[in-house]
């Protein structure tokens, strides 16, 4: 029995990961030089109060007519330090610093695909703390990474897609 948030191997998808989320996942890993086939990806924050404060901003200027995409490129290149990509490809999950227009800097992180590689959401339920942190990305080691959770379709996909086994 896997923890809950964990997935099981034999556990069916949830989510049909989209044509443009692989699209772009395969994209990221183009930039990243990796050789595998990309199943997801998603654009996280490296910590909470950044993911409360810029993933918010960014998130508001989608809304914005005219001007959103903008204001949105301006707020991601001030805060591209921050940034971290989350890249599951047919056999390894990669966790990845971003430098702006989402190229994969350093690597920070890369775990083997399979049951209990991420849990996403937080122990914490309930109140304002369960809405803000259902995107919060927990890696089996420690590593954690924050999703927006206003577009978190994103991060479900990639809790997903890490914790079947290679290749399925």
């Amino acid at each position: 029995m896997t923890a809950p948030g964990y997935g099981s191997a034999d556990q069916p998808r949830a989510f049909a990961v989209t044509r443009y989320n692989e699209r772009m996942a395969n994209r990221v890993a183009r930039r990243a030089h990796l050789d595998e086939h990309a199943v997801a990806v998603a654009f996280t924050f490296n910590n909470l109060l950044t993911m409360c404060v810029f993933g918010f901003i960014e998130d508001v200027a989608n809304l914005v007519p005219g001007i959103g995409g903008l204001l949105q490129l301006a707020v991601s290149l001030l805060s591209f330090y921050f940034h971290r990509i989350v890249l599951v490809t047919d056999a390894r999950v990669y966790v990845f610093r971003d430098w702006p227009l989402h190229i994969p800097g350093k690597q920070l992180a890369v775990y083997n695909r399979g049951p209990g590689v991420v849990r996403i959401g937080s122990d914490r339920k309930g109140g304002l703390s369960g809405l803000i942190r259902r995107g919060e990305l927990n890696f089996q080691d420690g590593t954690v990474v924050y999703h927006s959770p206003i577009w978190i379709r994103r991060a479900q996909y990639v809790a997903q897609e890490a914790n079947l086994p290679p290749g399925r």
